[in-house]
């Protein structure tokens, strides 16, 4: 019961946090509060898989390393943000294109930790459900990126179309 109040919580914070981007489809915020919930749905279907109480197989291994490069991508994408986006606001704000750090590889480095985020949880315990509930979060994510670059075209012009062209969207020099 317990669990179910804490997911409960934090599914009203993330609400909370996207309620205003929430009225257009035109923005990247429904795309991305969509895939947050259903990634807290993930990690409250495969809490019990994420204790060590399972035995350790290369499918909980798997989980781990995609899990860890996650919060890797989270990390410096934040940092980078904070250090060179000159944000007005909300962190999402910047003022100034942020191409240092990971952004230097990657357009969407916190929409890759997302996406790896997604695929840790579904190999954890992998079932028809979270196999669903995965591939729906990583096109959402994908969705939401989208969007994000017409509105970066639009806030920074040909210097963000440069800058897409010179960089991958999710995976360094992959994809």
């Amino acid at each position: 019961m317990f669990r179910i109040v804490i997911f409960a919580v934090a599914g009203v914070v993330i609400f909370m946090k996207f309620r205003r981007g929430l009225r257009s489809f035109h923005t990247h915020a429904p795309y991305v509060f969509a895939a947050f919930e259903i990634l807290l749905l993930l990690m409250f279907i495969n809490l019990p898989f994420m204790s060590g109480g399972t035995a350790p197989s290369w499918r909980q291994g798997l989980s781990w390393i995609l899990l860890s490069i996650s919060a890797a991508f989270a990390i410096s994408g934040f940092y980078a943000i904070k250090k060179h986006g000159k944000a007005r606001g909300d962190w999402e704000n910047t003022t100034e294109l942020v191409k240092r750090g990971i952004f230097g590889y990657i357009r969407h480095p916190l929409y890759s930790s997302l996406m790896l985020l997604a695929a840790g949880f579904l190999f954890k315990d992998v079932t028809v459900l979270t196999l669903i509930l995965c591939i729906i979060s990583l096109t959402l994510l994908a969705a939401a990126s989208v969007v994000e670059e017409r509105e970066n075209i639009a806030k920074f012009g040909g210097i963000y179309r440069a800058y897409a062209a010179e960089t991958k969207r999710y995976i360094p020099f992959i994809l």
